[in-house]
């Protein structure tokens, strides 16, 4: 009931995208932020290997990657509809027969109430998403879009950091992941630059996207395969397009188009799971081929390949233990003891280090 009087008095959410030539040069006249020294968090460090998604809206063609941040469109929401109930009390006020003075005191109120609740109305009807980061793989610059290019920061993208800060919100401490340069707007003085992308529990969370951001930032290294980032790449490749057919070229990936997409590579991870189950079998089990098979799995398939053998490595490294150590009676008929314990320790020296460190980031 709420959401239909907001949508009803405040207007649906209206997006206001960047100019996406903000990126092509940057910003002339800057000087050093000095207020990088007041975050009180921890600076991120890119984490060495993929391990689970980005858990972050993506949007890009695969040369420029946009990023929503803050956004005044919940603010201004809220105090319309808390401006519009208190207009409607002091108008109803003002039309109750008090004595003049009474009158002429609510209708004061409710003047001075209509303005905020006026301006509220036309900030989210004319678009409350104006705050982007804009990341450009091929000038390797980074805008910081905030309205219209005047009010906007371009930088080199090595002149930017990822932070991972301590917040409290209801319900408990959580972290949040920010983006700030290391420059502001020559005449800035008061504006900081601290571009908040959303909440990032683990710090392996922050690490992995930072990881995601340089890599694509990178133009040496492949683009990273992420959701939105991979079926881009999987469209343009089964249509024969490239990633120019759709920042230039005028093609576009539709709804239908992407949904396609995302249908195939759950189907590819189904075939990759029935194959890993197929290979610890007892008949076609080696370590070897198990390495191999997750060194080469795609990374949006890593976290589920990992977790799996994880999980059974466990049970079979438990039979191990202890003085009367055996192998998974399964195994018996294919590897000799000595064999067997040889195949467990290359698995557990592999995917046991992989998984300690996941582990370690979370603590």
């Amino acid at each position: 009931m709420l959401m239909w009087y907001a949508d009803l008095l405040m207007g649906k959410t209206k997006y206001r995208y960047p100019d996406w030539s903000c990126t092509n040069e940057s910003t002339q006249l800057t000087r050093a932020s000095r207020k990088a020294k007041r975050l009180r968090g921890e600076q991120v460090t890119p984490q060495p290997v993929y391990s689970f998604h980005t858990p972050f809206h993506v949007k890009t063609d695969g040369k420029q990657w946009a990023i929503q941040a803050d956004s005044s469109h919940g603010v201004w929401q809220a105090t319309g509809i808390i401006s519009s109930f208190f207009f409607l009390l002091f108008l109803f006020f003002s039309l109750v027969p008090f004595p003049n003075e009474g009158t002429i005191f609510f209708s004061i109120l409710t003047g001075m109430v209509f303005l905020p609740l006026s301006i509220s109305m036309y900030k989210t009807r004319a678009g409350g998403e104006d705050t982007w980061v804009v990341f450009d793989r091929t000038t390797g610059n980074v805008c910081f879009w905030k309205k219209n290019q005047k009010n906007s920061l371009t930088v080199p993208f090595e002149k930017a950091n990822c932070y991972w800060i301590r917040v409290f919100r209801r319900g408990g401490i959580t972290h949040s992941l920010h983006f700030m340069p290391t420059e502001n707007l020559s005449n800035e003085r008061h504006r900081w630059w601290q571009v908040h992308f959303g909440f990032a529990p683990q710090y392996e969370q922050a690490q992995f996207f930072w990881r995601v951001l340089t890599d694509f930032m990178d133009k040496s290294r492949p683009i990273p395969e992420v959701p939105g980032l991979i079926h881009q790449i999987r469209f343009v490749e089964k249509n024969g397009y490239t990633i120019e057919d759709l920042t230039e070229g005028g093609i576009e990936i539709t709804e239908a188009d992407f949904n396609e997409v995302a249908e195939e590579i759950q189907n590819d991870m189904a075939a990759l799971d029935a194959r890993l189950r197929r290979m610890i079998k007892p008949d076609q089990f080696s370590a070897d081929r198990l390495i191999e098979f997750y060194e080469a799995c795609p990374i949006y398939a890593k976290e589920d390949v990992l977790r799996t053998i994880v999980v059974k490595l466990k049970r079979w490294v438990k039979f191990l233990k202890g003085e009367d150590r055996m192998m998974d009676p399964a195994y018996r008929d294919f590897f000799t003891l000595k064999e067997y314990e040889a195949e467990m320790d290359k698995l557990s020296d592999f995917f046991f280090k992989i998984d300690e460190e996941r582990r370690a980031a979370l603590r």
